[in-house]
């Protein structure tokens, strides 16, 4: 890991990675946390013994960047605009999540493999996974299991884009997201000590701790840097937070579900600060952002991965899983996403070079 000589300043740095187009290091850490989710399922329904890989923590990176970057987009539009497009925000979200969805939902709807229940895949069409699961029971979503923190993410950004233009001083939007935080963690734990681990899980109450974390982040380096501390950017915490998280994901099961999570969400975001300011190689090389642009899908094919290499054989090591998972995102990203994603380009810009013509007949009355 590579990181600037002492007399730089890493929180300059770091602002500065963040006024990027593309913010360094998030699709790296997307890439690998997404294969680690792959890995973790891959381990959990063999039944495999030893070392963990941190699936569970995997997700709360991925919930801690969703917070981080939706919330500094925001902030970026409304100070270069002095308002949001909640509607293109909404649109641009559709064009990007639903397409891919919709396609694995049809494979195994159609295949059965792996076999899911016409339910869960109604529960996982209109992102309501996670309650689906927690009404009907465990495993009751099969080979759609990965899809109740895509349902956390959704009502997240139902909601948070709703609040952001309605709160109209910034700066209170992080006391609010402070409190949420409290909150959650709260309820967390008084769940935990009613042995209620599942709930605490999988709930969009409890779960979306760590994206209001990362929303938290944005709004404090965007208004507050200075109040960053220094030591929250010091190298050596890099690898301090990964062997955190690394010993946490060992934690059993239902300790995991109670406070293992949420004590892995200031790992995940020390880590996610470090890889924005320090550029790393093992991240930025081509492999590691190609790994990141496919991350959506390989998070969404990995049950389907598995359950192909537990069919010809190659289920020894996670080598071939990784392998297969990689194939599929990437037909995924090529044949669905990114033709998809560029029709919706085209389409949001015509929309908005034709919406100051509609305002200005609007304006338009006839003459008495």
């Amino acid at each position: 890991m590579s990181h600037p000589s002492a007399g730089a300043d890493a929180r300059t740095r770091l602002l500065e990675n963040l006024t990027k187009s593309k913010i360094p290091g998030l699709d790296g850490l997307r890439g690998i946390a997404a294969l680690c989710v792959v890995g973790f399922h891959d381990q959990f329904f063999a039944h495999a013994k030893g070392p963990m890989y941190p699936g569970r923590l995997a997700v709360q990176v991925f919930f801690v960047i969703s917070g981080l970057l939706i919330t500094w987009l925001l902030l970026r539009e409304d100070n270069e605009t002095g308002t949001v497009d909640r509607s293109a925000f909404y649109w641009r979200r559709a064009f990007r999540l639903l397409p891919p969805l919709l396609v694995l939902l049809v494979w195994q709807t159609i295949t059965h493999f792996p076999a899911v229940s016409r339910g869960g895949a109604f529960a996982s069409a209109f992102y309501i996974a996670n309650y689906y699961e927690l009404i009907r029971g465990s495993a009751t979503l099969n080979g759609l299991g990965q899809t109740w923190s895509l349902a956390v993410e959704e009502h997240f950004y139902l909601i948070w884009p709703l609040l952001f233009f309605i709160v109209r001083r910034r700066r209170n939007l992080l006391r609010m997201c402070l409190i949420v935080m409290g909150l959650q963690l709260t309820w967390r734990m008084a769940l935990g000590f009613a042995g209620r681990f599942v709930y605490a899980e999988l709930a969009t109450e409890t779960a979306s701790c760590a994206i209001f974390a990362g929303c938290a982040l944005a709004l404090l380096l965007w208004y507050f840097p200075e109040r960053l501390p220094r030591f929250a950017l010091a190298p050596w915490l890099a690898p301090a937070s990964l062997i955190a998280l690394l010993c946490l994901a060992q934690l059993p099961r239902n300790a995991q579900l109670w406070w293992g999570v949420p004590a892995a969400i200031p790992f995940a975001g020390l880590l996610i600060l470090q890889a924005i300011t320090y550029e790393w190689r093992i991240l930025e090389n081509p492999l590691g952002r190609y790994l990141g642009r496919i991350s959506y899908g390989i998070y969404l094919w990995g049950m389907v991965a598995i359950a192909i290499t537990e069919r010809i054989g190659l289920d020894r090591g996670h080598f071939f899983v990784f392998l297969v998972v990689v194939a599929l995102a990437s037909a995924s990203h090529f044949l669905v996403e990114r033709p998809i994603q560029s029709f919706g380009r085209e389409w949001l810009n015509r929309r908005r070079e034709q919406r100051p013509n509609m305002d200005a007949a609007a304006q338009v009355t006839p003459s008495s």
